[in-house]
């Protein structure tokens, strides 16, 4: 089932759940000019993915050009006043598994000195190319690599060889919410408002 907005539940994060453990993928196109070259290249619809836990307050994780990044939609709904489109999947964990993941992303934030975006990384994965590199991510390695390191969906190639796109593909991952990151996080876009 694909939410949609409404204006009863303004303020109230789509991603809340009622006592079951998730992990849940957050793939966004921003509407900037290295997206669009990212989008261009790639030949994805989404230029960013990340990942989130049960239980984080709606903070997701991942890897931008400056490292190891907590992101929170809810106080960043738009792109400097655009809307940014948005898919959230999810899946349901065991609480050891919800627990394996908190403790992965807990070492990246405490060791975000070690670890660096992967940038010759994004040029080989467009290439079709592995070249593994210790400690180096970009954003869709980095959430695949997660979901290797849980084992909770079977990954069908190397992690460094995963596009934002390729996770709409996963069989296991529940679709819960497409279209304005801004309607995800409960807050009406600018759009929807104007076709009210």
């Amino acid at each position: 089932m694909v939410c949609k907005c409404d204006n009863k539940n303004i303020g109230k994060p789509k991603w809340e759940d009622d006592g079951k453990q998730y992990i849940y993928i957050l793939l966004v196109r921003y509407p900037d000019r290295i997206s669009t070259i990212s989008r261009f290249l790639t030949m994805c619809k989404y230029s960013h993915a990340s990942i989130g836990v049960s239980d984080s307050g709606g903070t997701f994780y991942s890897y931008v050009t400056n490292g190891f990044r907590k992101e929170l939609p809810i106080k960043h709904p738009t792109f400097r006043t655009k809307e940014v489109l948005c898919k959230l999947y999810s899946i349901e964990v065991s609480d050891e598994i919800c627990g394996v993941a908190k403790d992965i992303l807990a070492d990246h934030e405490q060791q975000a000195h070690k670890y660096k975006y992967n940038f010759f990384g994004v040029l080989l994965c467009l290439l079709r190319l592995v070249l593994p590199r210790k400690n180096r991510y970009f954003c869709s390695q980095f959430v695949s690599d997660m979901l290797n390191q849980m084992g909770v969906v079977p990954l069908a190639k190397h992690t460094a060889l995963y596009l934002p796109d390729d996770f709409t593909k996963m069989k296991e991952l529940h679709l819960r919410f497409s279209g304005y990151l801004s309607e995800l996080v409960g807050i009406p876009s600018t759009k929807s408002l104007l076709a009210a």
